[in-house]
């Protein structure tokens, strides 16, 4: 009998664990399997995998938008990045999977380079100028303009912020950071 109920906890605990986060872009305490904070930009990052999903949040101080890219390997800036965007318009969240096409610059929506939008799931809280973003999307989107994301293997994880909410703000008025050797 007490293996039986030992079973059953074990296989209840399990199941607890594996739930995807609710994205309603609200991050609730233990909600996320794992968190990194950078100090330097004061951006929390929070993610579960959930079967072939990667669930993301993202915590930050921000007057306009707020996003993070993913890199396999520096070899030409930034060259390569596959990137997510967020900002407000009209208080409603617009949520951008992005592609770097050159070394500087701005990236391009997935779309324009053969991709499609990648995000699955999105929502987001903006208070002053705090974000709580989420979003979901699979680690292996099978397109180019997409980095496979493996737990466990080494990557790049890129951090932005904005003085604006227009994607579009001119690429020196925003701040970056890289944070290397970064894995799910």
């Amino acid at each position: 009998m007490k293996r039986a109920v030992f079973g059953f906890l074990v296989l209840a605990l399990g199941l607890v664990l594996a739930q995807a986060p609710k994205v309603d872009g609200k991050i609730a305490p233990g909600e996320y399997a794992k968190s990194f904070r950078h100090d330097r930009s004061g951006i929390t990052l929070y993610w579960s995998i959930v079967g072939d999903t990667l669930y993301l949040g993202l915590e930050g101080e921000s007057k306009g938008w707020i996003g993070l890219g993913f890199l396999s390997e520096k070899t030409d800036k930034k060259k390569g990045a596959d990137q997510y965007l967020f900002y407000m318009d009209g208080g409603k969240l617009v949520a951008l999977d992005m592609y770097q096409t050159k070394r500087t610059g701005a990236p391009v929506p997935d779309e324009k380079e053969g991709g499609k939008n990648s995000i699955l799931a999105a929502a987001a809280t903006y208070e002053g100028s705090r974000w709580t973003v989420e979003f979901s999307r699979k680690l292996k989107t099978g397109e180019p303009t997409d980095v496979e994301i493996v737990p466990g293997r080494k990557l790049i994880l890129m951090l932005a912020v904005a003085d604006k909410m227009d994607p579009k703000e001119e690429h020196k008025k925003t701040q970056r950071w890289y944070v290397e050797d970064f894995a799910f």
